[in-house]
């Protein structure tokens, strides 16, 4: 099947990795202008970023509600992830005051967008408190709650990108996926681990 604009989510919900492609050809230059914009202060983690973005567009596209604007989602997930990377690399600024600055007035344009109990819900997100199994929350995680949060995508324009780079990129989600892929997970461990004790005990 050809990959368009118009089956885009759907083909990146069935993990489609030509839809990557797509992804970073139709969307790819106005989500760089959202780094660039956000991560001023730390240029060198520009393309860094955008990886991670990709990548989290790329294992969290379930969350994605359609009444939503897909645009809208993936700039809200980019203005996420710069915060994200803000934290992580605030002691890399040249100019310490103005990413604490950044930081902050990001954080009250994002939360603006939310009812009282949503904004509650994103800061314990934002700051990985543990819930509580509650069957009445309404976002299970922090993507979910992004459809509720509007990025202005006009006010991002687009920054012309050389293909070469977005090959780069690609590569270099190609080779994070790869090692997802290859980690090692201890529920699978425990899974297997209990498969062949249980066939042990059926033998006997």
């Amino acid at each position: 099947m050809t990959i368009r604009k118009e089956n885009l989510v759907m083909q990146l919900q069935l993990h489609h990795e030509k839809a990557l492609e797509v992804l970073l050809a139709e969307h790819g230059e106005r989500l760089l202008s959202i780094i660039r914009k956000h991560l001023f202060t730390l240029p060198h983690l520009q393309q860094d970023c955008l990886v991670d973005v990709i990548q989290s567009i790329w294992d969290y596209i379930d969350c994605f509600d359609k009444e939503n604007e897909f645009e809208n989602w993936i700039g809200s997930v980019a203005r996420y992830r710069c915060l994200e990377f803000l934290k992580l690399h605030r002691n890399e600024a040249t100019i310490a005051w103005l990413i604490e600055k950044e930081i902050a007035e990001e954080e009250e344009v994002m939360v603006s967008c939310l009812e009282p109990d949503e904004q509650k819900l994103f800061f314990r997100f934002y700051r990985e408190e543990e819930l509580l199994q509650d069957a009445s929350l309404t976002y299970r995680n922090m993507y979910e709650l992004l459809n509720c949060i509007d990025t202005d995508i006009c006010e991002y324009e687009k920054e012309p990108h050389c293909i070469k780079k977005w090959d780069e990129i690609l590569r270099r989600i190609q080779i994070r996926k790869k090692e997802k892929r290859h980690r090692f997970s201890f529920l699978k461990y425990l899974g297997y681990s209990f498969g062949r004790m249980l066939a042990i005990n059926i033998e006997l």
